[in-house]
């Protein structure tokens, strides 16, 4: 299927999710071979478990201030070129009938865009895009700015796209702790300032604190009470749950009928695709000095890393129940 960019088909695609009680992964990445590897797990889930027209959200942040994956992309940096290579490699892979990866609905997603320094990103690639988290929370901003800007940005773009936005500043590991959050130190309570925030600000989906930490690995406590507090307040499954890497897989099975209807991850593959690639490394490490070119010590290093990120992926997909969308 063609890349959805249009709100409307955005929706429906959520719509169908949560029919199905299946999560949206929205799987980040900061290479090519990151995003091809997201594809790659997708599709081949998909046919094992005979699911038509799976889904994807890859995700990519701009210059969030904890990480930065646009400006990755290239080696000299420069987060709108790499922005530019990813939205490109999306429409070569993906949106024509004999791109490799056409069976997978891809709805492409900005991440952390600072709801006032990064307005100008999803204003000239809206048409690119399916959703934007519009961060109001960065930058120290009180709830009171974060909401008025949020706000603001659902007023001008919320015609056509589909917005996301935080609460509170999440928790990053090695970076800082989540905002708090007066008045919310009881899962009712913190529901009711989920449900103000929603009305006040007109967002698609809110991310809120559910005991996961970004760019951690599976320690973390998954708050399945909080999840479903805030369900019941929102009345219907608009939570976005990141830092998904930091919830042990067993944790994940339940969050579609917690309310969860978007799950961001990231760390947890791009370590075990680094890990394999430095392993393979180190086996070859006397043929690499040799320079015997005869070797292809390079494609084994590179398929090293790419086949243990899909194999990160599927596991995910699996832990989740991506394979209930078979029946929907």
């Amino acid at each position: 299927m063609p890349i959805i960019t249009d709100r409307n088909q955005t929706l429906e695609v959520l719509a169908r999710l949560q029919e199905a009680r299946v999560v949206m992964p929205v799987f980040c990445y900061d290479s090519l071979m990151n995003l091809e590897a997201n594809l790659m797990a997708v599709k081949e889930f998909a046919r094992e478990y005979g699911i038509k027209n799976p889904i994807l959200a890859p995700s990519v942040t701009f210059m969030y201030e904890d990480m930065q994956q646009a400006d990755r992309v290239l080696r000299h940096g420069g987060a709108e070129e790499g922005l530019k290579v990813c939205l490109a490699a999306l429409d070569i892979l993906c949106d024509t009938k004999d791109g490799t990866y056409y069976e997978v609905v891809t709805l492409p997603h900005v991440d952390h865009a600072d709801a006032e320094k990064e307005e100008w990103v999803w204003s000239r690639y809206k048409d690119k895009l399916a959703t934007v988290m519009v961060d109001g929370s960065l930058g120290n901003r009180s709830l009171e700015e974060n909401i008025r800007l949020t706000s603001q940005a659902v007023e001008k773009y919320g015609n056509d796209l589909v917005i996301e936005a935080a609460l509170q500043r999440p928790t990053v590991e090695g970076h800082h702790e989540a905002e708090a959050l007066e008045g919310a130190d009881t899962d009712e309570a913190y529901a009711i300032s989920a449900k103000s925030y929603v009305d006040k600000t007109g967002v698609d989906l809110i991310v809120v604190e559910l005991g996961s930490k970004q760019q951690a690995l599976g320690w973390a406590d998954y708050n399945a009470d909080r999840a479903k507090k805030v369900t019941e307040f929102l009345g219907a499954s608009r939570i976005v749950l990141h830092g998904g890497s930091s919830i042990p897989l067993e944790q994940l099975s339940t969050l579609a009928y917690d309310g969860v209807i978007r799950f961001n991850i990231w760390t947890r593959v791009a370590r075990e695709g680094s890990q394999a690639a430095a392993e393979t490394i180190v086996e070859d490490i006397d043929v690499i000095r040799s320079g015997d070119p005869g070797q292809e010590y390079y494609t084994r290093y590179r398929n090293a890393h790419f086949d243990a990120q899909v194999k990160a992926w599927k596991d995910v997909l699996k832990s989740i129940g991506y394979e209930r969308l078979a029946n929907n």
